[in-house]
């Protein structure tokens, strides 16, 4: 007999303790003071607080997965991942500050400017830019262009608070890199009530309601526990960079955990909306599709129809969402792509297996290491294409002799896990946040590596603490430490999985 009580003792014991540490994490929120005492952040104290949390979410999981299939341990964990969000919400953000640009291009876009178009510098600097250098200042902007800049500097100075905002948003000479779904959610946030941080968690708020809801509905259709929907509700990475960093990714994962739902209850038109979508909310969706017409093909050779005519319609169908999507920011042509197209050619942050590919080619092109191709050095250069090419390939694998959603469902969302998975694991910057697209998927595949990583992780905010403390090189070691354990365990169960697998072929070879 399963000692049910003990359980939820565990999880009430686990949970008010968890509690007590949100409420900890939100009080010293208050000492991250936008642009003051560096030196003297108490990041050491957070980091003691996740990770706390973090351990705390572990022993929990540890009986939740022992003990499964309780209706009542499922409410508990819900209740107080419920409670968590609500202690969180206000707090100030720790050592992060893309909301800072959520909050202006919300204001943007409410106003009727494209937010694609200019650079919140370019406000800042464009009456200098008149007065020192007009004839170069009227060869760059037409008189619409500075109508808006006008009007975009009225907004600027149109409260305290909106000023001290914009000064605060990062990379101001890059324009805005957020697809259009993000612009829209802005833009709601924005008529609510301006320059609020707490109205935009709360739209980000429902959106994590949202992918709750899919998780337990995807569980459900793969016969797995509910409970196991705790992997995702209590994960402290999801509540730091959702709730307190406010960073926008919970609207991708929120719309792509939809799309796989739909995709388990063989409805097509749907999934294939929802990952439409989830590229609208940030862009990495796309690189599914070739699966989801894989899933839509075999439903129809199923059903005796013409195998191709599905297919073509559901890449009509994503076609015509993504034009829709970016229809009202058309206006500017390919400018609108501008500030994505500096991220993906200039960022590089915390990254493990690209860091070692661009160290390999380095090496190996000693003297031609200085040489750049489409504005990156050759071995940078070299790496993105080596990421794009084992991306490429893995997923004609997945295509050609990966598992069928209609015979082995589990296998085909694990094919679906291990791009998303693979997409961070080769990109070259690996925030944290970013990781939070592959935890939805820890629901049905629990494994130990990415759990521990989802703690390790953490381990990219003592970067800031030696920086601020003159200690960078210490630095250099911090994705050794956060990565090096993840790909032991994770190389520890492949092996295992290789072996169950060798085992099986074994007993059908004799059977």
């Amino acid at each position: 007999m399963c000692p049910q009580p003990l359980l939820r003792l565990t999880i009430l014991l686990t949970g008010l303790a968890s509690v007590v540490l949100y409420i900890c994490l939100t009080q010293l929120s208050y000492q991250f003071n936008w642009g003051e005492g560096y030196s003297e952040r108490p990041i050491l104290t957070y980091l003691t607080i996740y990770f706390s949390l973090w351990a705390l979410y572990c022993f929990t999981l540890f009986f939740v997965r022992k003990y499964p299939n309780n209706k009542r341990n499922f409410w508990m964990i819900i209740v107080f991942g419920l409670l968590f969000r609500i202690i969180i919400l206000p707090s100030q953000q720790i050592q992060e500050d893309d909301v800072y640009r959520y909050l202006w291009d919300g204001k943007v876009f409410a106003n009727g400017i494209n937010p694609f178009e200019y650079a919140p510098s370019e406000v800042n600097n464009f009456k200098a830019f008149r007065i020192q250098n007009p004839e170069a200042y009227y060869e760059t902007y037409v008189n619409r262009n500075e109508r808006e800049l006008e009007q975009l500097d009225k907004l600027k100075w149109a409260s305290p608070r909106a000023l001290k905002y914009l000064e605060r948003v990062n990379h101001p000479d890059v324009s805005t890199i957020y697809p259009p779904i993000a612009q829209f959610v802005f833009r709601l946030a924005h008529h609510i009530k301006p320059d609020s941080i707490f109205v935009l968690r709360s739209w980000f708020l429902i959106f994590d309601i949202l992918t709750l809801v899919f998780i337990i509905g995807i569980l459900s259709k793969l016969g797995l526990d509910k409970s196991n929907c705790l992997i995702y509700f209590w994960s402290p990475l999801v509540l730091k960079e959702t709730f307190n960093s406010t960073h926008l990714d919970i609207i991708g994962i929120s719309l792509l955990s939809g799309s796989i739902y739909f995709l388990l209850c063989h409805r097509h038109k749907l999934a294939t909306l929802f990952l439409a979508l989830g590229f609208l909310g940030k862009l990495y969706p796309v690189i599914l599709l070739p699966l989801y017409l894989k899933a839509c093909h075999e439903k129809m050779v199923l059903l005796g129809k013409k195998a191709w005519l599905a297919p073509l319609g559901s890449i009509g169908l994503f076609l015509a969402v993504v034009v829709l999507g970016y229809l009202p920011f058309i206006g500017i042509g390919l400018q609108m792509f501008d500030g994505l197209k500096a991220f993906t050619l200039y960022w590089q942050s915390n990254d493990s297996i690209f860091a070692v590919l661009v160290f390999v080619f380095k090496t190996v092109l000693a003297k031609f290491a200085n040489e750049t191709v489409l504005s990156n050095s050759l071995p940078v250069f070299l790496s993105k294409l080596t990421v794009v090419l084992v991306l490429i390939g893995v997923l004609l694998r997945l295509m050609y002799k990966g598992g069928s959603l209609l015979e082995k469902p589990i296998e085909f969302i694990r094919g679906i896990f291990w791009i998303m998975a693979l997409v961070f694991l080769l990109s070259p910057v690996q925030n944290p946040w970013y990781l939070s697209w592959v935890i939805p998927f820890l629901c049905i595949f629990p494994e130990r590596s990415w759990i521990t990583l989802t703690g390790l992780v953490g381990l990219y905010y003592l970067d800031f603490y030696f920086d601020y403390q003159e200690l960078e090189k210490l630095s250099l070691w911090i994705p050794w430490v956060e990565y090096l354990p993840f790909y032991f365990l994770l190389s520890l169960e492949f092996r295992k999985n290789q072996n169950k697998k060798q085992l099986s072929k074994n007993v059908a070879d004799k059977g």
